[in-house]
Formats: structure tokens, sequence, C-alpha cells
């Protein structure tokens, strides 16, 4: 009898969602652009008021940082599936995938607040 080895999933999945999740961060700001404020609130650590402010095109920062990190992720993921197999490599695409998901969570908010 073979003994069945569980591996874990394709990252593919969480590469899919995660790709998505950043184009709907984007296709948000492009379609609700033009109802935001000049300023919208964008720096929450920093005290109430004017200093949270920031330029509406910065909102594209969000999905930015969010594609930065799915790239590195998924570089490091290839060079450490060639040393370690896949299990390093699914985290690294889990732990993008959450960082797309709260910083588009984080960007619906913003929009959503101000229209």
């Amino acid at each position: 009898m073979e003994e069945r080895v569980n591996k874990p999933k394709s990252p593919s999945k969480l590469t899919l969602v995660n790709i998505s999740l950043i184009i709907l961060g984007l296709g948000t700001i492009l379609v609700r652009k033009s109802f935001l404020p000049e300023k919208v609130p964008l720096f929450y650590s920093r005290p109430w008021g004017e200093e949270q402010l920031a330029p509406r095109n910065w909102l594209f920062l969000i999905p930015f940082s969010s594609f930065v990190v799915f790239i590195f992720s998924n570089q490091i993921g290839k060079f450490l599936r060639k040393k370690n197999g896949d299990f390093l490599p699914f985290v690294l695409s889990g732990i993008s995938l959450l960082f797309s998901i709260l910083g588009t969570v984080t960007l619906l908010k913003i929009i959503f607040l101000i229209y």
C-alpha cells in the first residue's frame, strides 16, 4: 500500500485571490476618485485633524504596497521552493494575502467613510 503524503495546497489559488484584491483596490480608487475630496484621511496613527490627511492620489499607495509585498514574497518563495519544498512558499503567500486583505479593507473603509 502506498502512503499518501499531505502536501500543502499550491499557492496558485492564494495568488489569484491576492491579485484580485489588488485589482479590486485599484478599481475602487479609479471609480470613486472623482467623488473623493482633494485630501483624504490616510494616516490614522497621527493626531486627529489635518495631520491625518493626505492627497487623494496617495490612496494608490495601499494597493501598490500590497503589490510590492506580493512580488517579494513570490520571489522569495521561488527561491525557498528550490531549497526547502512547498511549505515556506505557502506561508509567504498566506502572509502576502493577509497583507492584501488588510490593505483592501482599510482602503474600502477610507473610501466609504468619505463617500
